[in-house]
């Protein structure tokens, strides 16, 4: 399993730091993870297709986890000579249809892809879920964020993904990553500016440890966590491999990684 981080900041603008965007490839299955502003140019600079995605993830509908998904239907139906003809498959929290339907209200047949191939998903958005297709299966739990939100678990290639999305510390979190090889865990503030509904560093080192994850990665950074030194904070609560993600970073996932 491949993951490319394609936006590691938050809606607060930054020139290194995108809003909220992942890629994953499996030997079968290629996903995006969440969809901020400047997704899709992340994916021209990573040289990632986007006709080339099977699955599309949202996490909430914050703006900078939403925004280019607009972009990418536009994209997928008016590229010159090029569009996109296969199945759009798309998972998120319940109101997802809701969401997708306010969108074709707003824009129009612009951003509703023809010949019937978007195929949408719900996932609840109040108990523990579980999604699958072609070898992958993507596990889900409610977030402590805004509401619908919820945190996942990818697992294909004998590997395991958890990934936050926006949430606080959460229980439900510490149980959907239990073991897995990598977390990729939001860590929005300093310990010192903590603020509801975001983690911190040690409080995201603290849940890799009660999760009993082998590699934490921080992401999701608002312009202060680049004022501190993050990891030596989560570092204090876990003693596994720490990575600070950024723009453009591709880290290889193995059964023993």
């Amino acid at each position: 399993m491949k993951v490319t981080i394609l936006g590691s900041g938050t809606g607060t603008p930054q020139l290194a730091r995108n809003s909220s965007g992942l890629y994953i490839e499996s030997s079968k299955v290629k996903t995006i993870v969440d969809m901020g502003s400047g997704t899709l140019r992340r994916m021209c600079e990573a040289k990632i297709d986007y006709r080339e995605i099977d699955l599309i993830v949202l996490s909430h509908f914050h703006p900078d986890h939403v925004t280019d998904f607009i972009s990418f239907l536009f994209a997928s139906n008016y590229a010159y000579g090029l569009k996109r003809t296969d199945l759009i498959n798309v998972i998120g929290p319940n109101g997802l249809k809701q969401f997708y339907e306010s969108l074709v209200q707003i824009f129009g047949h612009w951003v509703a892809p023809s010949d019937d191939r978007l195929r949408i998903t719900e996932m609840s958005a109040t108990e523990l879920d579980i999604f699958e297709m072609d070898g992958i299966r993507i596990r889900s739990a409610p977030s402590i964020h805004s509401f619908p939100a919820l945190s996942y678990r990818i697992e294909a290639d004998n590997v395991s993904l958890s990934i936050s999305g926006d949430t606080d510390f959460s229980e439900n979190l510490i149980y959907l990553a239990r073991d897995s090889n990598t977390l990729i865990c939001e860590c929005s503030m300093p310990d010192s500016m903590k603020i509801q509904g975001h983690m911190t560093p040690s409080e995201a080192g603290d849940l890799a440890t009660q999760a009993s994850v082998k590699q934490l990665i921080l992401t999701h950074f608002y312009p202060p966590c680049d004022e501190v030194d993050v990891l030596s904070a989560a570092s204090s609560n876990f003693t596994g491999p720490i990575l600070k993600a950024q723009d453009l970073m591709t880290i290889e996932l193995d059964a023993n990684s």
